[in-house]
C-alpha cells in the first residue's frame, strides 16, 4: 500500500486502510473503490492522506508502535480532559481519572512489545484533531526514546503523562491564535508562550501528581543553550523527560501540516534539528533518531546512480539506510522486474534525491500499476 494525499486520489484507486474519525466512526472501508464523491468527502473532513493499494508494494506493509484502536482510545481521553477543563467549575479529578491511567498504561505497554519498530509517522489525521494527534505522536516518540535509556515502567508512565499533557495549557489559548494562517504578532507570540505556565497551574490542582509530570509540561519549550521559554533554563536545569519532550515535540510539528505552513519531510526536520546546535540535548536526539524513518514507507527517492524507487522498510538504529525497492532506471525506463536495494548493505549507494508527492506519482503512476498488475 502507499500514502496518498487525499488531493492527488483519482477514482478507481483502492483503499488500503478503512479511514475512521477520531470517535471511531468508520468512514470508508479497506477495499472500497473511490469514487469522485469519496473523494470529495475525504478532502471536506481535513483529513490530508490515505493509504491506497499499489501493485508494486503489494507486499509492504506498516508496522505500528501503538494500535489504531489505542491511538484512537488516546485522542478521546485527551479531547474529553481537555473539554472538562475549558470549565472554570469543573471538578479537578475531571482531568486525570482512571481512564486517563488506563490509556497511558496500554501505551506503555505497547510501545514495549513494539520497541524496535521505526515509527513512520504516518497516521491519518485531520486538521480538527491536530493537537491530539500530536500529542500522542510526542508519547509514543518519547517512549521509544526512554526505553533505551532504562526507564523503569513506574517512571515511563510518568514520562507518557508529561508527554500526553504537555500542550494542555493551550486550553486556556485563543483559538484564532492557535490556529491562525501566518505569522503571528510579537503580542500574540507572548500569548503562546504562557501555555507551559497555564498547563502547571491546571495540573497543580490534581491530587499526588508526581512532579515530573508537571515538570515536562513547564519546561518542554525550553532549550539547553537557554534560548527557549518560557524561563530561558539551560540544559543542567532542565529535567531530563523534559529534554527529551522537546525533541519528540518539535520533530513530530515540523512534519505535520499546519495552517501557517506545510509540512517538511522527515528527513528535512531531521536536518533542522541537527542543525540547531547545541539547543538540544545531542545524547538524547540520536537516541530519538534511532526510532524514525527518515524516509517513511512509500517515499519515493533517486540513488546516487540514477535508479528510481520506492521505500519498503527501515530498521531501528539505520534512519538514513532504508530497503528501497528500485523500479526504474537512470533513464525512466521501467525495469521488468523491480528488485529490493538496502542501503546499510550497499555502502556505494546513497539517497541522492527524495521525490516530492507529485513526482511519486508521476513516476510510479499507480492506475497504470493497477492496470498492468
Amino acid at each position: 500500500m502507499r500514502k496518498m494525499p487525499v488531493t492527488l486520489l483519482r477514482p478507481g484507486m483502492i483503499l488500503a486502510k478503512s479511514v475512521s474519525g477520531s470517535d471511531g466512526q468508520l468512514w470508508l472501508s479497506a477495499g472500497i473503490k473511490l469514487k469522485s464523491s469519496y473523494i470529495t468527502a475525504l478532502w471536506r473532513t481535513g483529513i490530508p492522506y490515505v493509504y491506497v493499494l499499489d501493485p508494486l508494494l503489494d507486499d509492504v506493509s506498516v508496522p505500528e508502535v501503538v494500535s489504531e484502536e489505542t491511538r484512537r482510545q488516546a485522542i478521546k481521553v485527551l479531547k474529553n480532559m481537555m473539554k472538562a477543563g475549558k470549565k472554570e467549575t469543573a471538578p479537578s479529578e475531571l482531568l486525570l481519572d482512571d481512564q486517563f491511567s488506563q490509556t497511558v498504561e496500554s501505551m506503555v505497554q505497547q510501545v514495549l512489545e513494539n520497541k524496535d519498530v521505526m515509527l513512520n509517522l504516518a497516521e491519518i489525521r485531520n486538521a480538527d484533531d491536530y493537537t491530539f494527534c500530536h500529542s500522542v505522536n510526542v508519547c509514543i516518540l518519547s517512549l521509544l526514546t526512554g526505553i533505551d535509556l532504562d526507564l523503569s515502567r513506574t517512571r515511563l508512565e510518568r514520562l507518557a503523562a508529561g508527554a500526553l499533557l504537555h500542550d494542555v495549557g493551550k486550553i486556556r489559548i485563543d483559538s484564532k491564535i492557535l490556529n491562525k494562517k501566518g505569522s503571528l504578532s510579537p503580542d500574540e507570540f507572548a500569548e503562546i508562550q504562557k501555555h507551559p505556565a497555564f498547563g502547571c497551574e491546571i495540573l497543580s490542582q490534581q491530587k499526588n501528581l508526581p512532579h515530573e509530570i508537571s515538570t515536562v509540561v513547564a519546561q518542554h519549550h525550553e532549550r539547553c543553550d537557554g534560548s527557549g521559554y518560557p524561563y530561558r533554563l539551560h540544559r543542567d536545569n532542565i529535567h531530563q523527560y523534559a529534554r527529551l519532550v522537546m525533541v519528540a515535540d518539535v520533530f513530530d510539528a515540523l512534519t505535520a501540516d499546519r495552517p501557517y505552513r506545510t509540512s517538511l519531510q522527515p528527513h528535512q526536520a531531521i536536518e533542522m534539528i541537527m542543525g540547531c546546535g547545541d539547543a538540544y540535548d545531542m545524547e538524547l536526539t540520536r537516541l530519538f533518531l534511532n526510532h524514525v524513518a527518515a524516509y517513511p514507507v512509500g517515499t519515493g527517492v533517486r540513488l546516487s546512480n540514477g535508479d528510481l524507487g520506492l521505500v519498503v522498510s527501515n530498521r531501528k538504529g539505520l534512519p538514513l539506510h532504508p530497503v528501497v525497492r528500485i523500479a526504474k532506471d537512470a533513464d525512466g525506463v521501467a525495469y521488468l522486474n523491480p528488485f529490493d536495494v538496502d542501503l546499510a548493505e550497499s555502502l556505494d549507494l546513497v539517497i541522492s534525491q527524495v521525490l516530492d508527492d507529485v513526482q511519486v506519482l508521476e513516476e510510479f503512476p499507480i492506475m497504470s500499476l493497477q492496470e498492468r498488475a
